[in-house]
């Protein structure tokens, strides 16, 4: 008889539904951020109507792009009845209401994911990766004549150059001609040094092919945060004026636009 009624109690208790004290209510942070600004976030909870928030704290944590598990960084800490403080690291950040907090000047070394975690009696937690982006100095296209051409004709040959340096995160570079791809682009990346690369790509045509054609290069990132082409420098060959660039024009597709460049122009 007793053990039936044990097991009708155990029965009873796996059926009552199980409450959480503590929710996260706004969480709130960038999916990218361009190298330079500033990105705030923010946590806020709520407590369950008859909840203490005795034991209550609030942490933000760090972890590195591409780190390992025992590579996370503490940030932030809040325990009640303390004054929140920041935990030191290489981030560098200012303390905002509510427990949230806003990242300085972020470089692509900052890059990773961001966790918020609100304990109290039980505990809760969210995460979002962040990729901050840099534009770099590039791309930029240049000409130069082949020493030896890829063929036998008599048609000289030409190398089209496209590079791009201090760009993040991880590149790719494509090179196309009147709107057809250079299928035999070579590519190299370097890096990261501090979390930027540096990229050079480049292809081998014949002077018909590229004479008076639109030249067109387009840097990409390798991150599904990023939208992209980020970058297009397209300019025009001209072998008659012994192979200068004529119509050079540099735009973005992410709105923002480098100071150091002229001729450009918004989509």
């Amino acid at each position: 008889m007793w053990r039936s009624m044990w097991r009708a109690g155990c029965l009873l208790l796996c059926l009552v539904p199980v409450t959480r004290q503590i929710s996260i209510t706004e969480f709130s942070v960038p999916h990218a951020v361009q190298a330079g600004e500033d990105a705030d976030l923010l946590c806020k909870y709520e407590l369950a109507a008859n909840e203490s928030d005795r034991g209550l704290y609030v942490k933000w944590w760090w972890t590195p792009l591409n780190a390992t598990s025992d590579q996370v960084h503490q940030l932030y800490q809040r325990i009640v009845g303390l004054e929140p403080v920041t935990i030191h690291t290489t981030i560098r950040l200012d303390l905002l209401e509510n427990d949230g907090i806003r990242l300085l000047n972020m470089t692509p070394a900052d890059s990773g994911t961001y966790e918020c975690e609100v304990s109290n009696i039980d505990e809760a937690r969210a995460h979002q990766d962040v990729i901050v982006y840099s534009m770099g100095s590039g791309p930029q296209l240049n000409f130069s004549a082949a020493e030896e051409g890829p063929d036998e004709d008599e048609d000289g040959d030409v190398v089209v150059t496209c590079a791009a340096s201090d760009v993040a995160p991880y590149p790719d570079i494509t090179i196309t001609v009147d709107g057809n791809l250079l299928s035999n682009t070579s590519e190299n990346v370097e890096g990261p040094f501090d979390g930027l690369y540096d990229i050079v790509a480049n292809a081998t045509v014949t002077k018909s092919t590229v004479d008076g054609a639109e030249v067109r290069c387009e840097l990409f990132f390798k991150n599904d945060n990023i939208s992209h082409p980020a970058f297009v420098d397209i300019e025009t060959f001209n072998s008659s004026d012994g192979g200068e660039k004529l119509g050079t024009c540099h735009f973005l597709l992410f709105g923002v636009l480098l100071p150091a460049l002229s001729g450009a122009i918004m989509l």
